[in-house]
């Protein structure tokens, strides 16, 4: 797309994940507290002096926004650590019996972790992302995580009994990813306008990820997890680094701004993502984070 809506000037939030750097055009989006908490359940638009009640959130689908936030970050970390799917492994952790305490299942996890950290030690370190989801009848809660190899040589691979023995407390799968998009979705569902045989079982994930209560992480790392850079800076500066670093377009989206902001001039949202061969080491140096 030849339009370039972004200007030299305009604050952008840049991301980077891996070998990609992501710009949004975040210029004219409202920075600035638009509710007060006043207290007892009540909150106050500081716009129009309206004090509304506040509902209380039960379920994590009782904020979608929230929901898809959390998903969206999970997604970027996930692809942040996927470097070779030799030295990626999918495990399935479940309960022989009912459970309903998400605390004590990240707590049961936690101690499966750190046997496997202690005594399977040929692959190198091991590093993970979990997560916490719904049985399909919603009778009980189980464990989904990805564990990462990545300082492996070879191949690596656990043994379905030998994490069956570990786990102690039910029934354990153990899988490996074909490609890089199977460990991108593997704990990140989405809903479907239009539910098909190939996307029903993603559907039905994220509606039962929407059971989840609120207030729980959706997800925990370990602490060896990399997270992908974030920082705002002037697309003027951010297009001298990428040029520099032989970056290139990979593609440009641009939709209207919903909102008029107080700044005026810019009445579009853009999305840049920049692309270039994998390196050992990136990094955009000095960096606010928001």
């Amino acid at each position: 797309m030849n339009n370039n809506f972004i200007k030299d000037n305009d604050t952008v939030r840049v991301k980077v994940v891996r070998n990609k750097v992501i710009l949004h055009n975040i210029n004219t989006c409202n920075r600035r507290a638009t509710i007060k908490r006043i207290g007892g359940g009540r909150h106050i638009n500081v716009r129009t002096g309206e004090i509304v009640e506040e509902t209380r959130q039960v379920k994590r689908g009782d904020s979608m926004y929230s929901l898809i936030e959390s998903n969206l970050k999970l997604q970027d970390i996930i692809k942040e650590n996927t470097i070779n799917t030799d030295h990626i492994l999918f495990i399935t952790l479940t309960y022989a019996q009912k459970i309903f305490d998400i605390k004590k299942v990240n707590e049961d996890f936690k101690v499966f972790m750190k046997w496997l950290r202690r005594n399977i030690t040929e692959f190198g370190t091991i590093e993970y992302i979990s997560t916490v989801a719904l049985h399909s009848d919603k009778t009980s809660y189980h464990i989904h995580a990805i564990l990462f190899f990545n300082e492996s040589t070879k191949s690596a691979w656990l043994d379905k009994d030998l994490v069956e023995r570990v786990w102690k407390k039910g029934f354990a799968w153990v899988g490996k990813p074909k490609r890089n998009r199977d460990v991108y979705f593997y704990l990140t569902p989405h809903l479907s306008n239009e539910v098909t045989n190939k996307n029903s079982h993603m559907h039905k994930n994220a509606l039962l990820q929407m059971e989840l209560p609120a207030g729980q992480n959706l997800y925990h790392c370990s602490k060896g997890i990399k997270k992908p850079i974030i920082h705002t800076d002037t697309y003027e500066n951010i297009k001298k680094y990428l040029k520099e670093n032989s970056y290139e377009l990979e593609n440009e989206q641009i939709y209207l701004n919903p909102m008029k902001a107080h700044r005026g001039n810019n009445l579009y949202y853009c999305k840049e993502t920049y692309k270039k061969e994998e390196t050992k080491s990136y990094g955009l140096g000095k960096r606010t984070p928001i």
